[in-house]
């Protein structure tokens, strides 16, 4: 017992030591403080690209989405009965099931606008199924999503014809409410590329990343922070005709031919998935010539 005892101090004189040495060093382990981030850094970081984005920029129409009552046939809009000639059959599915009217553009009420048509009605269908109509069943190809089985984008040049309004179609898979029809709003604009873009990435050969953690390190930042306030100045979210696209997991395109044609997004009455984004894209030559034949058709959620 006696033995004991007088070790009891030492163990107690040990414990002590090393108390006052951990609060001597407080901050051994802690990570170096770093300065938020600011619109400044964030134009210093992307200063020597300047030229490319500037260079980048297109037309963009950015829609707003407002119910309305009268579900005009030829509006442009979101859901609702479309407008179909009177002597075609009415769009169906590869197993033969009605197929859903997403969207319509009315090129007559969209602001004139170089490489899209003057006049006609576009219309973009899909499924009420678990893809909503997408072609995600296989490989995830060009060739594969823009395969018309299961949604269709169709142009109509001449509106004055005999014509009908299809039955409205609904299903418990869409990302919209058809019952509920939405006029588009077109606000004119120019915009450049999108951070989720591959050729924004390409700007930086070693990554974006990569680039971010360098400046970063040199002006005292976080690199997460960097890329953050990048990714949210060229978001590319929303509603919107042209432009540049956003996705939520990558850009499905492969050979960069393919351009933003329609892009809705999730908000109060649109919901892609779990808060996903659903994009149409078309070549420039395709789109010049009214061929909506080839159109690639994605989405992603989070």
């Amino acid at each position: 017992m006696k033995s004991m005892l007088w070790i009891l101090p030492i163990v107690l004189a040990l414990l002590a030591g090393f108390w006052l040495l951990a609060r001597a060093m407080p901050h051994a382990n802690a990570k170096p403080t770093t300065e938020p981030v600011t619109a400044a850094h964030v134009d210093a970081f992307l200063a020597p690209h300047r030229a490319t984005f500037e260079a980048s920029r297109r037309p963009v129409h950015h829609l707003s989405l407002e119910p309305f009552a009268d579900d005009e046939p030829t509006a442009s809009k979101v859901g609702g009965r479309a407008w179909w000639p009177q002597d075609e059959p009415a769009p169906t599915g590869s197993k033969g099931q009605p197929l859903v009217l997403l969207a319509q553009i009315n090129f007559a009420e969209l602001p004139p606008t170089p490489g899209y048509p003057d006049r006609g009605l576009l219309q973009f269908f899909i499924t009420a199924n678990d893809f909503y109509g997408a072609n995600f069943d296989g490989q995830l190809g060009e060739d594969e999503l823009t395969r018309q089985r299961d949604f269709r984008v169709v142009y109509w040049r001449d509106t004055e014809r005999p014509s009908q309004r299809l039955p409205l179609v609904t299903g418990d898979y869409l990302p919209h409410r058809p019952e509920q029809p939405l006029r588009m709003g077109f606000e004119p604009g120019r915009e450049g590329l999108s951070a989720v873009d591959d050729r924004f990435q390409a700007a930086w050969p070693g990554g974006l990343y990569a680039a971010a953690e360098a400046h970063a390190a040199r002006q005292g930042l976080s690199a997460d922070d960097l890329v953050s306030a990048v990714h949210d100045r060229f978001d590319g979210s929303g509603h919107k005709v042209g432009g540049y696209p956003h996705f939520t997991q990558e850009d499905p395109r492969r050979d960069g031919g393919f351009e933003l044609l329609l892009q809705l997004d999730t908000d109060d009455r649109m919901m892609w998935g779990d808060s996903g984004v659903g994009g149409f894209f078309i070549r420039p030559d395709d789109l010049a010539r009214a061929d909506f034949s080839r159109v690639l058709y994605s989405w992603d959620c989070y």
